[in-house]
């Protein structure tokens, strides 16, 4: 079991410091903006590029956290005959993150992966239950956003982050139309937003094992620069035939 109270960040060796949760925020807005301009879909992006990290010592009260609220949630809606899954899905999301080792498959591209599909199914499934027993306020669906946005964040953001976070994306949602929502957008930006993640780390000097079950190779700049150049070509093709999603 992970001991916090004896972690030395000082103590962390060079070759294993990475870009800030400041950088990797603002990058993640950065590479998904092109695609969605919308304050929930960035909200969603800034997450994602957060919750990659949460495979880190440091972070074992989000873990907590986002364990005691899918216990939390499954036990209600299992009571209530609601569609219990979602609990599991922040139960398992965590567990998966708390047995991996940093910088290990969840900072690959089949981490990214699993990581995007559970985040979708678990925010896809809260907005169609909210709305739909929605009966007593019948709230804007804008509100719905908010609350998904402000919970994820609470439990996965670094804690002088949230505060801010919460604000500008109330605010954003609020006061922007309702957007485009469909699952797929949910899932690209969510893939993007850890894309981001995982294009920084590549530009430290420990790199990441990018294809990690397959392989235990460990990739560095050039394949940053690699993704770099391939997100740069999907923006150009994506916006010649659709313009922005």
């Amino acid at each position: 079991m992970r001991n916090i109270f004896h972690y030395k960040p000082w103590k962390v060796k060079k070759r294993d410091i990475m870009p800030s949760y400041k950088k990797h925020g603002l990058f993640s807005l950065i590479m998904v903006l092109p695609f969605f301009p919308d304050v929930f879909y960035l909200s969603l992006a800034f997450i994602a590029a957060a919750i990659i990290d949460m495979d880190y010592k440091i972070t074992n009260r989000n873990l907590m956290i986002m364990t005691l609220s899918g216990i939390l949630i499954f036990l209600i809606f299992y009571i209530l005959k609601l569609p219990f899954l979602l609990g599991l899905v922040l139960i398992t999301l965590s567990s998966i993150f708390y047995i991996s080792k940093h910088r290990g498959i969840m900072h690959s591209f089949v981490g990214i992966v699993i990581i995007s599909a559970f985040l979708t199914f678990f925010i896809w499934g809260l907005f169609i239950l909210l709305g739909k027993y929605d009966m007593i306020f019948n709230l804007d669906n804008r509100i719905y956003l908010v609350i998904i946005s402000i919970f994820l964040g609470i439990i996965i953001l670094n804690k002088k982050l949230v505060l801010v976070f919460c604000i500008l994306t109330a605010v954003g949602i609020l006061m922007a139309p309702f957007p485009k929502l469909d699952v797929y957008n949910v899932f690209l930006a969510i893939l993007l937003g850890s894309l981001s993640h995982i294009i920084l780390d590549l530009f430290s000097p420990s790199g990441l094992k990018l294809f990690k079950p397959i392989s235990s190779k460990k990739c560095k700049k050039v394949c940053g620069v690699a993704l770099l150049i391939l997100w740069g070509l999907f923006f150009v093709i994506s916006f010649s035939f659709h313009g922005c999603f």
